[in-house]
């Protein structure tokens, strides 16, 4: 049995790699003080909207069942949302999409 170790050096860890460290990091003081609970679902809901829109494009399937899952179990998981996640993809699979200007 061999019983040498071998040391190799690891990087320090940043504050965002380190969960303890990223409690009180400032950086992530600053992202939890301007991000909240509804902008992180925000984010999610377009996230998977542009993915869904994206994998009716390529026309595979499975990738729009298992968004479409997803949608559902977030609309379980959030269920005061005024329209359900699933329902807005449903309405892209009924009368398409039309891309949205943002302003600026």
């Amino acid at each position: 049995m061999n019983t040498s170790l071998s040391l190799i050096p690891t990087p320090p860890f940043s504050p965002l790699s380190d969960a303890d460290a990223a409690m009180v990091s400032d950086l992530s003081a600053r992202r939890r003080a301007t991000i909240s609970v509804a902008d992180a679902n925000a984010a999610f809901r377009a996230e998977l909207i542009t993915d869904y829109i994206a994998a009716r494009r390529t026309g595979v399937w499975s990738d729009e069942l298992r968004l479409l899952a997803e949608a559902r179990r977030y609309d379980e998981a959030n269920p005061d949302d005024t329209v359900s996640l699933f329902d807005e993809l449903h309405a892209i699979e009924l009368f398409g999409a039309q891309p949205v200007e943002v302003a600026a």
